[in-house]
């Protein structure tokens, strides 16, 4: 991951006081930049809701709940509502999970 490399050159060059460092990165990974102050928050997608919101979309598309189709919108259960959209790059469809899970020191703990 590019922000742990980051935060530990920053640390390295005994920086950290001067520069933080933020970014996507994983738990295990960030603890001690986290906790030393060079990156005092990350982020990363919860898996447990990216998992439920897979999950609930496939078998909304399985059942015929839904139809795969740009602009069908749907209430997936404890996520609240999603839109099917058409993928930017222009090949697809897609649904956009939303807000990552930002770490820092008061949560960090509950990543084990």
């Amino acid at each position: 991951m590019g922000v742990a490399a980051a935060a530990k050159a920053m640390q390295d060059k005994n920086l950290c006081g001067r520069v933080k460092v933020t970014g996507l990165g994983l738990p295990n990974e960030m603890r001690s930049y986290v906790l030393d102050g060079c990156a005092p928050q990350f982020a990363l997608w919860s898996f447990v809701d990216l998992g439920y919101l897979t999950y609930y979309t496939a078998y909304m598309l399985a059942t015929n709940a839904i139809k795969a189709e740009e602009g069908q919108a749907f209430i997936a259960g404890r996520m609240g509502k999603y839109t099917i959209a058409r993928n930017p790059n222009g090949h697809g469809l897609r649904v956009v999970m939303g807000p990552f899970l930002v770490y820092d020191q008061s949560n960090l703990g509950a990543a084990e």
